[in-house]
């Protein structure tokens, strides 16, 4: 929540500093009916997302490619501007008193409104969506409790930002500006083609997959590039001094130290709440950046012409890898019972990325190639990164899925010709084919090769888990 709430807060803290700079405040009022209507517009685009049959990825490609331009626009506007921004600025100054009573264009409202309605729209919808799902556990409450606490460092960094960026010489402001809009620009299209190579609209293939999906899901390197650049000149330029001439009194002495005082707090401020924005984002990365690998499948059992997986294993709502080996291959496949009551399964494989499989992270699962989300409400659906569909019946309190559904789908695993594994009692190596017994033990399966070893790993597990 904090790493969405900062992408806004850069935006509109750079809009409000442009219009103070500019002496433009009789537009400030734009920017907050944008920001307001973005947050009404968030609300009902929630609750359409979740009631009406509208496609997640096209809807979120669309906004990140509007956005895009919307952004590039400013930044081009701001480059423009920053070549006779100071004769510019002196000029608007001279006449602000001529112009406060006058009322801006409607080009003008309409065109800042619309930047602040997109810029935080684009991401509020997925916002509103997380916090009304939260129930009354524990761990739900204290993600709530998380989100408040992210959004409002978000707000108190884009006060201080505004507040400790206005002392900053315009030139340079503009031009560390440029480069915060550049990231942005360069973050949404990175978005938008994600987004929409997963409806099929932009072609996608494994590798360019695996190239741009990290970036669109751990967005913690762009935020921190964002945060750096403004930190660097609050760090590296001095607030200015007020100058008052020699016959100065003594009360207008203490207001410009006051005001000095004030302008020197702020940036400070300014500096303190990037840093803590760094912190937290960092920590976050560093987590992100750790290898994600797939767990060994669980073995199923047979009966008949179906594999049987008991609907109790399935209780804890949790995704459940599991495999079936057919000749040098494992098929591997997913079951979990979801939120709404459900027993849902799919293949461990996806039509882009193909095997490289998924992992549980909170609620979603994630490729492990493209980093792509999949909510598990969803996994038994085709189409963008969603595991292939696999057909699953649930009978006398056991899903059931037929072996030839899983025979067929062997091609798509690659194959490995040492399916085995080390019995963790006797040390032989036992072909998953041909193990005897099977046992799960603090989240990871061991073969056996005789019902002995697994009763004797049965009595004391610790004894033979390293």
């Amino acid at each position: 929540m904090l790493r969405e709430g900062i992408e806004a807060a850069l935006v509109i803290g750079i809009m409000m500093v442009v219009l103070k700079r500019t002496a433009r405040r009789d537009l400030e009022s734009s920017v907050f009916w944008g920001l307001g209507l973005a947050v009404l517009a968030s609300i009902g685009a929630a609750f359409a997302l979740n009631r009406l049959p509208i496609n997640e990825e096209a809807y979120e490609g669309t906004l990140y490619m509007v956005s895009a331009v919307f952004v590039a626009s400013m930044m081009w506007w701001m480059h423009l501007k920053a070549k006779t921004l100071r004769m510019e600025i002196e000029k608007l100054v001279l006449d602000t008193i001529g112009r406060a009573s006058s009322r801006p264009s409607l080009k003008e409202s309409w065109g800042l409104g619309t930047f602040a309605f997109l810029m935080v729209f684009r991401e509020g919808a997925e916002t509103v969506m997380f916090l009304s799902a939260v129930n009354l556990t524990t761990d739900a409450v204290l993600s709530f409790v998380g989100a408040l606490l992210g959004l409002t460092l978000a707000v108190i960094f884009c006060v201080m930002f505004i507040k400790g960026s206005l002392q900053v010489d315009v030139r340079r402001f503009f031009a560390v500006t440029e480069w915060v809009l550049g990231i942005f620009v360069a973050q949404l299209l990175i978005n938008g083609y994600h987004e929409f190579s997963e409806t099929g609209v932009l072609p996608a293939t494994q590798a360019s997959m695996a190239f741009v999906g990290p970036m669109v899901r751990n967005n913690s390197l762009f935020i921190l590039a964002l945060i750096a650049l403004p930190l660097f000149i609050w760090f590296t330029q001095e607030p200015r001094e007020s100058k008052l001439g020699s016959g100065a009194s003594e009360v207008e002495k203490r207001l410009a130290r006051a005001k000095t005082n004030r302008e020197r707090n702020y940036r400070y401020g300014a500096m303190a709440s990037a840093l803590v924005v760094l912190l937290f984002v960092g920590i976050v990365y560093a987590k992100e950046l750790v290898p994600k690998t797939l767990t060994v499948p669980e073995p199923v059992l047979r009966e008949g012409d179906f594999v049987v997986i008991p609907l109790e294993k399935l209780a804890d709502e949790k995704m459940h890898r599991l495999g079936y080996p057919i000749g040098e291959r494992m098929v591997r496949f997913l079951a979990m019972k979801t939120a709404d009551g459900r027993y849902r399964t799919g293949l461990d494989v996806c039509r882009i990325c193909g095997d490289f499989g998924y992992i549980q992270e909170g609620q979603n699962l994630v490729c492990l190639n493209c980093a792509a989300e999949i909510a598990p409400i969803t996994l038994g659906h085709s189409g963008g990164c969603n595991p292939l569909p696999l057909e699953s019946t649930v009978k006398e309190g056991k899903l059931l899925i037929p072996v030839q559904a899983l025979e067929s789908q062997a091609p798509k695993f690659h194959a490995q010709p040492a399916l085995e594994e080390i019995d963790p009692v006797c040390g032989m190596r036992v072909k998953l084919s041909d193990a005897a017994a099977f046992e799960t033990y603090e989240g990871r399966t061991y073969h056996f090769c005789s019902i002995k070893c697994q009763n004797a790993f049965q009595a004391d597990p610790s004894q033979f888990v390293k």
